[in-house]
């Protein structure tokens, strides 16, 4: 199996609305991912076991390696995927998408938990969303904007009602200037595993390197650096998981120029070596290596 058969850059955005349906085995896509269900979900993420609550509005980074895991309750789902970049030139506080890309998985606590029948129209709204956006009538153009535009909206309420790390509302913040930091986000994904520079990615924008370097830690509250590591380091996870490339191999290809950068900033976004993230999925056997679901979850992709 190729790192390809598994990988795919991003899903756009994209929404669906059905059962509940485990994944055999990871996969990664550089969006951010909102669920909400009417049974709990345990989504394991980087190897690692999280519970989105039935009823809740949750949010993780999803070009780190997850699956649904087949723990999971037999109810309903509904999902939408947001490119990063697509979400920060919507203005999403740089805070969460610092958060994000860290790691956390974020519940909104104006939605925690959702009625019965609350979640169950955020459900039906996700489902006409698909609808909408895969809409291939007369009126297509129309409607692919009309959902787009609430897809926008609805965002802007998740990741504003998300608990701050002070206990706070992120709403309650500043909001940051965004700036063209969308754009360099969408390069650097693109190109995380070439060897790119503050000064390419400063051109891409037409914008002078210290200045477009500020702009981008305003917005997404890291380092174009730190940015392009935690890329890295999701692509390396998932070719640990999916491939049987040796350890040296795997940093080269996820675009680190040195052993020993690899190593360094693995051990220290991941807390452990990559011998050891590949050792510890194994033994969990085979649902921890990385491949997409076992049945399309829209009738033209799985997820």
């Amino acid at each position: 199996m190729s790192a390809h058969d598994v990988d795919r850059h991003t899903f756009g955005i994209d929404c669906w609305r059905g059962p509940v349906q485990p994944m055999v085995r990871a996969h990664r896509h550089d969006d951010i991912e909102v669920n909400v269900a009417d049974v709990d979900l345990t989504y394991v993420i980087d190897g690692r076991t999280h519970v989105l609550p039935a009823g809740s509005v949750s949010l993780f980074w999803a070009a780190r390696p997850h699956r649904l895991d087949a723990s999971s309750g037999a109810g309903r789902q509904a999902w939408v995927t947001i490119p990063l970049a697509r979400a920060l030139a919507w203005g999403l506080p740089g805070e969460v998408v610092r958060r994000l890309v860290h790691g956390e998985v974020l519940t909104t606590r104006t939605h925690l938990p959702l009625s019965a029948g609350a979640a169950e129209e955020w459900a039906e709204r996700v489902g006409r969303w698909q609808r909408e956006l895969h809409d291939a009538g007369p009126h297509a153009e129309v409607s692919r904007r009309v959902a787009l535009m609430e897809i926008e909206a609805a965002a802007s309420r998740w990741a504003w009602t998300v608990d701050g790390e002070d206990g706070d509302a992120v709403g309650d913040a500043p909001r940051p200037a965004t700036g063209h930091a969308g754009a360099m986000i969408a390069y650097l994904s693109e190109h995380a595993r070439h060897d790119v520079t503050v000064a390419d990615v400063a051109a891409h924008v037409h914008l002078h390197p210290q200045y477009a370097m500020t702009l981008f830690r305003r917005a997404v509250g890291i380092t174009v650096g730190e940015y392009l590591a935690q890329c890295r380091v999701a692509h390396a996870q998932q070719l640990l998981l999916s491939t049987e490339l040796p350890v040296p191999d795997v940093g080269f290809a996820a675009g680190f120029r040195s052993l020993s950068q690899f190593y360094d900033r693995f051990g220290r976004m991941c807390g452990e070596s990559p011998g050891a993230y590949r050792r510890r999925l194994r033994e969990a056997g085979p649902a921890g290596l990385g491949e997409a679901r076992t049945g399309a979850l829209t009738p033209t992709r799985a997820r």
